[in-house]
């Protein structure tokens, strides 16, 4: 089943297409989840979450995207799910760590209006398209997926010190294009 036809499937509300949401996605949205709250159990009650809210969205107006949906909800329930539990283990601190990371460069968006919401995604989509693939697959693991530091070498089989260096002038590039967009740092 295509992505076309499980969004026909979700708008006919058949529930036998939640289980081929699963055979296509579950790994993916199980990996997003865990880098965040390096939990099987929160992670496998996330993916459930994500399922639901996918299927009751169905009922307003299907995302066009599927994929970048569910990878969507998927993020926003594990962190919903993180400061939920308030845990003090491993994800929670990587997420955490992120975080403060990218903390002296923007706000956090929820604290502003839609506007300047809407002015920070776009600002932070341009930014992502004027870098490198590498950079971007850098950026992205280490501030979508929270991804360690540790891991982040790993992946992209580099010394700690070069990944260190590489996300911190990243995150003065972002600054600096934040800054020429006009955005409140």
């Amino acid at each position: 089943m295509n992505q076309k036809e499980m969004a026909d499937a979700l708008a006919r509300r058949e529930e036998a297409v939640l289980e081929h949401l699963k055979a296509r996605y579950g790994p993916y949205i199980r990996k997003i989840a865990f880098g965040i709250l390096h939990s099987e159990a929160d992670t496998e009650e996330v993916e459930n979450d994500v399922y639901l809210k996918l299927w009751r969205e169905s009922e307003k107006e299907l995302p066009s995207d599927l994929k970048l949906a569910l990878s969507i909800y998927t993020r926003q329930l594990a962190i919903d799910r993180l400061r939920t539990v308030s845990a003090k283990r491993r994800g929670s601190r990587e997420y955490e760590l992120a975080l403060d990371e990218l903390s002296d460069v923007v706000e956090d968006p929820k604290n502003g209006d839609p506007a300047d919401r809407l002015a920070l995604k776009e600002a932070m989509s341009s930014f992502l398209q004027s870098l490198s693939k590498r950079d971007r697959q850098l950026f992205v693991c280490r501030y979508w997926y929270a991804m360690s530091i540790r891991e982040c070498t790993d992946a992209f089989e580099l010394k700690e010190s070069a990944v260190k260096t590489a996300l911190h002038r990243l995150r003065m590039k972002l600054k600096a294009h934040l800054e020429k967009e006009g955005i409140p740092l």
